[in-house]
C-alpha cells in the first residue's frame, strides 16, 4: 500500500464525493420536513455507490494508499454513520409525535429517541478496526458500516412507496383478483405503515451496532477472480438479491441486509466443518 500523499487521484474524487454525498443526506434529514428523509435516503445511496466503486477503481489503477484508506473511513463514517442515525433518530421522533429533542421531555423520551447515535460510535469503532487489520480484505470482521446504513436508510424508502397504507388496499387487491405477490407486499406494506414502529428502530439499533462490533467472519463482495469455487457465496447472494430486488423492489433492502448476515454466518459454518 502507497504512503504517497494525493488529494486528487480518481479513487479519492469518488471518496469525496460519498462524502458529499452523505453530507447532503444529513442536511437534508436535519429539516423538519418528514418528506426530506426520503431524499436524505436516497443520497445515502448514492454514497454507497460511491464507495463501492472508489475502492474498485483504487484497485483496478494500483492506486490503493494509506492517505486513500483513512479518507475512505472518514466519509463512511459520515455517509454511512452519522447521516442513518439522523435518519432514524427523526423516523423514532415521528414515531413517538416528538417535535423537537428538549431537556423538557421525559427522560425516557430522551433516552429512546437519542439511541440511534448508538450507531455513530459503533461505525466509528467499527471503521478504526478495520484500518488497523489487514486481514479484512476478503472478509469482514463484523458487519460492514455500509450494510448497516442500508438497512436504516431502507426504511424511509420504503414508506415513500404507495402500495400498502391501509387495510382498503388489501382488500381491493383482493377483490381486483390480484397476485398472492401482491397480497403479500400489500400486508407486509400495512404492517410497515399501520403498526407502531418504535422499538422496531431501537432494536435494530441495538442488534446493528452489535454487529459491527462483534468479530464474526463476513464476506465481502469483491469478488476473487470469476471462479464460482472461489465466489460460492458472493455468486449465490448476489443472485438472491438481483431476484429479490426485481420482486420487491425497494421493499427488499432490508431483507437482502438480514440476508446477508445470514448468508455470512452460513459460510461460516460450511467452511468450519470442511476443515474439519
Amino acid at each position: 500500500m502507497k504512503n504517497d500523499l494525493k488529494y486528487f487521484t480518481l479513487p479519492n474524487i469518488l471518496t469525496l464525493l460519498n462524502l458529499l454525498a452523505g453530507s447532503f443526506a444529513i442536511f437534508f434529514a436535519t429539516t423538519v420536513v418528514i418528506d426530506n428523509l426520503f431524499i436524505a435516503s436516497y443520497f445515502v445511496l448514492i454514497a454507497l455507490i460511491f464507495d463501492f466503486f472508489d475502492g474498485w477503481t483504487a484497485r483496478k489503477l494500483n492506486q490503493v494508499s494509506v492517505f486513500g484508506k483513512q479518507l475512505d473511513s472518514l466519509a463512511d463514517l459520515v455517509s454511512f454513520g452519522v447521516a442513518p442515525a439522523v435518519i432514524i433518530f427523526q423516523m423514532l421522533k415521528h414515531a413517538m409525535k416528538i417535535k423537537e429533542l428538549t431537556l423538557d421531555l421525559p427522560l425516557e423520551q430522551i433516552l429512546i429517541v437519542s439511541t440511534p447515535i448508538l450507531l455513530v460510535a459503533a461505525a466509528a469503532l467499527r471503521l478504526a478496526k478495520f484500518n488497523i487489520n489487514d486481514k479484512q480484505e476478503k472478509n469482514f470482521l463484523g458487519l460492514a458500516v455500509p450494510a448497516s446504513a442500508l438497512f436504516f436508510v431502507s426504511f424511509p424508502i420504503i414508506f415513500s412507496m404507495d402500495s400498502g397504507k391501509s387495510y382498503e388496499f388489501i382488500l381491493l387487491k383482493l377483490i381486483n383478483g390480484s397476485s398472492p405477490m401482491e397480497v403479500d407486499l400489500a400486508i407486509i406494506g400495512m404492517y410497515l405503515y399501520v403498526f407502531p414502529l418504535k422499538w422496531l428502530y431501537i432494536i435494530s439499533i441495538f442488534v446493528f451496532a452489535v454487529l459491527q462490533l462483534i468479530n464474526v467472519s463476513m464476506f465481502s463482495l469483491k469478488f476473487d477472480g470469476l471462479s464460482f469455487k472461489n465466489n460460492a457465496s458472493r455468486y449465490v447472494f448476489s443472485g438472491v438479491a438481483f431476484l429479490m430486488l426485481l420482486m420487491l423492489q425497494f421493499l427488499a433492502l432490508p431483507f437482502i441486509v438480514i440476508i446477508y448476515i445470514l448468508f455470512s454466518v452460513v459460510d461460516d459454518i460450511i467452511k468450519l466443518f470442511i476443515k474439519k
